[in-house]
């Protein structure tokens, strides 16, 4: 009897990685459907310049995140979705502005032209303000978020955008005050700039999943080891990455005090892996988030 060519091929075996990639692509295909479009015969650039700004090869660490913390405490992932999509939203606003002239000067973002590169420095600006509003009405809109966690979620991410988190950050990067060039001011600027937005992002997630008084602080606790993680991966990988690999300008902290130059490269590196442990730590080794963290920091071309 003749036997088949054929040969049955076994499944893969299944991978964290492909449940996050999903989310990704969740996460992708509901930010074009929650950005307007232009109305036919309307003036387009704000529209087009925001399309660029949101939807550019980002790797949606956030909203994943968002996603996972609602996962992480018995929730269900895609109902912090729109939530996730808000994150999103406040964080590439962020960047847009970040990359100004006036700020960073910024020629590459994701690897394409910066915003006030491609459209210019009037649409920047104004394409940032209106990814904020978007963001808030994305929170305001969603059909899966009680109403009660909705105005809680709103609060944390003003709070995280406002005088307490990015904008003050910003202002003291920028500035370069006295406050900024120590260990203590420059951990409390990374909690401003990154940190802050992590954490009321986890939260949020979380409390949408039902998140119990404890299970809030211990996301909050991971937010903000895994932005201090973060913001000591940008540091490192500004000096040691060229801009084809990290899709951005290189040296964008020239002149500027970062703890690569306070620590040094192997401190900094032994840095990165107690705040990973403190991460782990905050909510288990086994959590998906853990994991995810884990993943993301060690493929971020980081090899020696």
């Amino acid at each position: 009897m003749a036997t088949s060519s054929v040969r049955h091929q076994r499944t893969p075996p299944y991978k964290p990685e492909d449940a996050e990639q999903q989310l990704r692509y969740r996460v992708n295909d509901r930010l074009r459907e929650l950005l307007p479009t232009a109305p036919q015969g309307a003036n387009d650039v704000l529209f087009r310049a925001a399309a660029e700004a949101l939807l550019g090869r980002g790797k949606r660490v956030r909203p994943v995140m968002t996603m996972l913390a609602c996962e992480h405490v018995g929730g269900r992932a895609i109902d912090a979705l729109d939530l996730g999509c808000a994150v999103e939203m406040i964080h590439s606003a962020s960047l847009v502005l970040d990359d100004l002239p006036c700020m960073d000067n910024a020629t590459l973002r994701r690897g394409a032209p910066t915003i006030h590169i491609s459209h210019g420095e009037d649409a920047a600006i104004l394409v940032a303000i209106a990814l904020l509003n978007q963001a808030y009405a994305a929170v305001l809109d969603a059909r899966t978020i009680r109403p009660e966690v909705k105005l809680a979620a709103l609060r944390n991410l003003t709070k995280a955008v406002g005088f307490d988190g990015l904008s003050q950050g910003q202002i003291r990067d920028l500035r370069d005050t006295p406050d900024r060039r120590d260990e203590n001011g420059l951990r409390q600027l990374n909690h401003q700039k990154t940190s802050a937005l992590f954490i009321n992002a986890l939260e949020s997630g979380g409390a949408v999943g039902g998140a119990t008084a404890d299970q809030i602080r211990s996301l909050a606790s991971f937010g903000e080891a895994i932005g201090f993680a973060f913001q000591l991966r940008d540091d490192l990988m500004d000096a040691v990455v060229s801009s084809e690999e990290t899709g951005k300008d290189e040296r964008q902290d020239a002149g500027k005090i970062t703890f690569l130059d306070l620590w040094g490269e192997e401190r900094l590196r032994a840095a990165i892996d107690e705040s990973l442990e403190r991460a782990r730590e905050a909510i288990g080794p086994d959590s998906s988030l853990s994991r995810y963290a884990e993943r993301l920091m060690r493929n971020a071309h980081l090899e020696r």
